[in-house]
């Protein structure tokens, strides 16, 4: 690496912000984001209205409609992050992009503006979400804001490293309504049904370590296990607790958040791992 290799890195994480903040996509994908976080606050609304009851659990409701709200977001993360990099290919200015930089010079700037935004889109959810929510119950029965500033923070980690495994699928499938429709299609329906194969298993082999145990490891439900540990820890420790965890994520013998969140980490760090080795190499003549 010659002496002036990072500051043309620079030059090229300068050019690929640009070009992101010039156009609407990034904002307009905060759009859903928002509806999201309002959505949140109107279903607090309407438990505590049709079952009075339910303030006694408001706060760990609260955290559960974030927690759910986070997951969401992180799908529209990984859909901005495979926009981020096929848009590339469909406008034909990835070969401009190329002359401003190395291949992976330019995949790396896109990795980190595809997380940064979409750990922006989680920050949006984590400060706007108990915000609204504690607006509906009137500021009573709020969790506590060390547990909302542990999942807020969470779920930031999770949409960022999702942002980025969009950017290595938009790179790997250049067509771009296909990276999108993957990244969404897989974490919406597809990991469900791949977990829902490796727990039939478990039910006719009967060894959970070997195929239910597997869906922890997913990387959508990783995300999620790390996010849902929050309000599944309010609600109270125990079998019933660790039951409530296996029924959110969608898992079965769930490891610790932390551990989830390295998994999620190892699967972003392989996908943009893959996606350095197959951008380096496609012909963009």
């Amino acid at each position: 690496m010659t002496v002036g290799a990072p500051h043309r890195w620079l030059a090229v994480l300068h050019a690929e912000i640009r070009r992101t903040l010039s156009v609407r996509l990034w904002w307009l994908m905060l759009i859903p984001v928002l509806l999201l976080a309002l959505a949140m606050s109107l279903f607090g609304s309407l438990i505590t209205l049709l079952v009075p009851a339910a303030t006694e659990t408001s706060s760990i409701l609260l955290l559960t409609g974030m927690a759910s709200t986070l997951s969401m977001t992180a799908v529209v993360g990984a859909a901005f992050g495979a926009l981020l990099a096929a848009g590339e290919f469909r406008h034909r200015t990835v070969t401009l992009a190329y002359l401003t930089g190395a291949r992976t010079q330019v995949l790396a700037a896109k990795v980190v503006v595809g997380a940064v935004v979409a750990g922006f889109y989680g920050l949006v959810v984590a400060l706007l979400g108990p915000l609204l929510g504690g607006a509906v119950l009137g500021g009573q029965q709020l969790p506590g804001w060390g547990q909302l500033a542990g999942l807020g923070a969470v779920g930031v980690l999770v949409c960022a490293m999702w942002g980025g495994l969009g950017v290595a699928l938009g790179t790997l499938v250049p067509n771009q309504a296909g990276a999108v429709a993957l990244a969404v299609g897989y974490l919406l329906l597809g990991e469900n049904m791949i977990a829902g194969a490796l727990r039939a298993g478990e039910s006719s082999f009967g060894d959970p370590s070997v195929f239910a145990r597997l869906t922890s490891f997913l990387p959508g439900n990783a995300g999620d296990l790390a996010l849902y540990e929050a309000p599944v820890q309010a609600a109270g420790a125990g079998t019933d607790a660790r039951m409530v965890l296996e029924f959110l994520a969608g898992v079965s013998a769930p490891p610790p958040g932390w551990v989830a969140l390295l998994v999620l980490l190892g699967w972003a760090a392989a996908g943009i791992a893959l996606a350095v080795v197959v951008g380096g190499r496609r012909d963009i003549t």
